[in-house]
């Protein structure tokens, strides 16, 4: 689709960074390109926005051609205006951050074009390895996308601490217990946590302000004691 570009048009386009969380690994979702320009690297999922549609809904849709899955969260990440950025001609593209609850895509992926790779993170640098384990160079990236993964790693890593990110990862934000989601803040920020810390963090910042509540229920994980699950309101 639209490998020849006018060149005195203005094109606006989608890229969806899909990212999940399993087995306390961050995982980001691409696909190789089969057409030039960058045929044989890999990209972030990505469409032109049509003339009635917005770039959300452009990207809703996109998200729903790539997965068989029920639910995403998906939210605007930044807009990439780079002159030169698509040599097809002049394209913008906005970024957006789709999130897949752990667990989203059990089986999901089989017959699709997207392969997942484990994303290591530290601080806005971070490094990709495929499900071969070989690591992915960055130039093995078509476009600007590199620079889109590395703003939405810088975005998610700071949303951790004044909004609900976080939770979007667990597999079940109704019943998940404080380790859980400090697997999953580990994971995106790269690094370990004081485990006394995080959970009185936790317990102020959303059990005492009514937004978490402990349930009658636990779970066993290791010899300690069992962990109390907790439920996300509304």
């Amino acid at each position: 689709m639209h490998i020849t570009l006018s060149g005195d048009r203005l094109y606006v386009a989608v890229d969806l960074m899909i990212m999940i969380y399993g087995d306390g690994k961050l995982r980001l979702l691409l696909s190789r390109r089969v057409n030039p320009p960058f045929d044989g690297l890999w990209a972030l999922p990505g469409r032109f926005v049509g003339l009635d549609e917005s770039a959300e809904d452009a990207a809703r849709r996109l998200l729903e051609e790539m997965l068989p899955i029920d639910s995403a969260y998906l939210e605007q990440l930044y807009t990439f205006t780079g002159v030169g950025r698509d040599p097809r001609g002049r394209v913008i593209s906005v970024g957006y951050l789709a999130i897949v609850p752990a667990g989203g895509l059990d089986g999901a992926l089989a017959g699709t074009i997207l392969h997942s790779f484990d994303i290591d993170t530290l601080s806005s640098e971070f490094a990709l390895t495929g499900e071969d384990g070989r690591p992915l160079g960055k130039e093995e990236l078509a476009f600007d996308h590199e620079a889109i993964i590395r703003m939405g790693i810088v975005r998610l890593q700071g949303k951790l601490d004044y909004t609900e990110i976080g939770f979007r990862f667990l597999r079940n934000p109704e019943c998940f217990s404080l380790g859980e989601l400090q697997d999953v803040h580990e994971a995106i920020l790269g690094k370990k946590l004081d485990d006394s810390n995080f959970r009185r963090g936790i317990l102020a910042k959303y059990e005492k302000t009514g937004r978490m509540v402990q349930t009658d229920k636990t779970v066993r994980s290791g010899r300690g004691r069992p962990s109390g699950l907790y439920c996300l309101k509304d």
